[in-house]
């Protein structure tokens, strides 16, 4: 009988202990699997004016479901100059996406580039989960020298003969006043000229329309230059937004700038659809690595067209016409 409890007992704790080395290696595997990021610059140490190779590298396996970071036009203090995306697989089907960004800034100091909010889902149906870049340390620096002193000695004067000393003296006065003269009738000719031809700045309306025939102009869409082109058209709407109804859309991320968009009085709702269907496309093709087709490309041109159509500022001359 105390043998038959004791193999019980024996076969009980090699139970518990099984499913206690189950759970854990379970939770190792599901531990591993989550995305591994990492963030670099190529200098941390450079001087004004140099470019500076800012990177995020994001390590994941198929399946799971990365989604792309929010681009600012700077990132902590740093001008953004260019930007892309690039990814490859290899054959055990682990993904690495590279999301790299051209910086630049015209001011010494020290720069601590934030850390991002990487989001993911481990399955389709699970919830968002996060992780978080490192923060990236950078200095800029003067190009002058250090060494070199800024306040130089003062060299003795020289001695002059008292023959010339009058008429020294002489030859710098009418200078000075023939100096004094041109000046004044420059400022003068300057000050007419800017009174009679200062130029009435144009309606935002119309800078869009200039903005929007020199970006077909340039035909990045038969380059190949496709997020360039989304880039370009949807900073186009922005700064139009900015101009026209005062709205901070520039400076802003499309999350940011559609949750103020709902709020606002200044634009009607088919307005604010077409603008937040119309820059969720551009974010698509600019983070998401999608691939436009023509139709959709011509469709993105024709609704930046149709919010400038439909909300322009309309003068008092064609009000009268109408």
């Amino acid at each position: 009988m105390n043998k038959i409890i004791r193999y019980g007992i024996f076969i009980l704790i090699v139970l518990v202990y099984a499913e206690y080395i189950y759970a854990a290696r379970k939770t190792l595997v599901e531990g591993d699997s989550r995305p591994h990021v990492n963030a670099n610059v190529d200098k941390a140490k450079v001087t004004i004016g140099d470019k500076i190779n800012y990177k995020i590298t994001v390590d994941f396996l198929e399946g799971i479901e990365v989604l792309p970071p929010e681009i600012k036009d700077e990132l902590g203090g740093l001008a953004v100059e260019d930007f892309g995306i690039e990814e490859s697989i290899n054959e055990k089907g682990e993904i690495t996406r590279e999301i790299w960004y051209v910086l630049e800034t015209f001011n010494v100091g020290s720069y601590i580039i934030p850390a991002f909010d990487i989001k993911y889902k481990m399955k389709p149906e699970a919830e968002e989960a996060v992780v978080k870049t490192p923060e990236v340390f950078i200095e800029v620096v003067t190009i002058l020298d250090e060494n070199a002193s800024d306040v130089r000695g003062i060299k003795p004067p020289v001695a002059i003969s008292k023959s010339y000393f009058r008429l020294y003296i002489i030859i710098a006065i009418v200078f000075g006043v023939l100096a004094i003269a041109a000046t004044i009738i420059l400022l003068y000719r300057g000050k007419k000229k800017e009174i009679e031809f200062v130029p009435a700045p144009l309606p935002a309306h119309q800078i869009a329309y200039n903005e929007l025939e020199n970006l077909r102009a340039l035909n990045l869409i038969s380059e190949g230059r496709i997020k360039e082109y989304y880039y370009r058209l949807s900073n186009i709407v922005r700064y139009y937004i900015e101009s026209r109804f005062k709205l901070m859309a520039p400076e802003r991320t499309t999350e940011e700038f559609l949750a103020e968009m709902t709020v606002t009085d200044r634009l009607e709702g088919v307005h604010k659809e077409l603008i937040s269907n119309f820059l969720e496309h551009c974010d698509m093709v600019k983070f998401a690595a999608y691939g436009p087709d023509s139709r959709e490309i011509e469709n993105s041109f024709d609704s930046a067209t149709k919010l400038v159509d439909e909300t322009r500022e309309v003068s008092e001359k064609e009000v009268s016409v109408r």
